[in-house]
């Protein structure tokens, strides 16, 4: 923990240590007014030892009666590539100045567009949907070549719950209740595949972007006529999938080979 005066007073010897991920680092400050009136404290500037010689502003919000110590908050933002590590500076408060800690942490973020994604094929049809990665943390992220979609379909808990009371129902709880589990059972599906495409297993650096495609394997055993919803993971981004089933042609082929932008319905 630090003191941090006004140039009046006497600066301590304690530094100044603040830890988070680039975007948000923090610390505890202690803060004394030597004098009479009301002091109220906003900012410091912070130099650091590495990365150039922009000052830096910590944000401190104090506010102190006269002869009064306190502890308040302070925070600093980084460069969001900021790799993770330990920083050494100053932090400049008036005539005087402190030593400063920075501990970066790592911090993972990706972002994908679009993250949601609506679909129309038949079963087993694959569908092409082009999309850009950026990684957003401050460490190399390694793309993944596969990722796999939870999908139910729409509604299918309500819907099949009234369809197994209204045939077993009369019979009792317990009836009605394994009919409603063999209709849930019959209505999962296999999981569909999603491929990327360009840049596959690919690493990104901080702040890199990748423009790509998805390909998605609809499941063999989709029902037609039918909406499916689900979700699936790149890092730790969610994105969003729903699955509206078409009919083949009658030659086996899909109903069409062009596929709608996400989140328009084909006219």
């Amino acid at each position: 923990m630090a003191v941090i005066h006004p140039p009046r007073a006497k600066v301590g010897a304690e530094r100044i240590v603040l830890i988070g991920t680039p975007e948000r680092l923090t610390g505890i400050v202690r803060v004394s007014n030597p004098g009479n009136d009301k002091l109220k404290i906003k900012t410091a500037v912070v130099r650091l030892k590495q990365g150039g010689d922009e000052p830096l502003p910590l944000a401190i919000d104090a506010r102190l009666a006269g002869g009064e110590t306190a502890h308040a908050p302070a925070s600093l933002a980084l460069d969001p590539r900021t790799p993770p590590g330990e920083l050494h500076g100053e932090v400049v408060f008036g005539d005087e100045t402190r030593e400063v800690v920075i501990k970066v942490l790592e911090r993972r973020s990706l972002a994908v567009i679009p993250d949601q994604f609506q679909l129309h094929g038949a079963p087993g049809d694959s569908v092409r949907v082009p999309v850009a990665i950026t990684n957003l943390g401050n460490v190399p992220f390694e793309l993944p070549r596969v990722a796999l979609v939870a999908l139910g379909q729409a509604n299918a808990f309500e819907q099949l719950f009234h369809i197994a009371v209204a045939k077993k129902g009369g019979e009792g709880h317990q009836p009605a209740l394994d009919a409603f589990a063999q209709l849930l059972g019959a209505s999962e599906v296999e999981a569909p595949k999603v491929l990327l495409g360009e840049g596959a297993g690919q690493v990104l650096a901080p702040g890199e972007s990748l423009e790509s495609e998805f390909t998605f394997e609809l499941p063999a055993k989709l029902a037609r006529h039918r909406v499916y919803l689900g979700s699936f993971y790149i890092g730790r981004e969610q994105c969003t999938v729903e699955i509206e089933v078409d009919t083949p042609q009658a030659d086996g082929s899909p109903p069409s080979a062009e596929t709608p932008p996400a989140g328009k319905p084909r006219k």
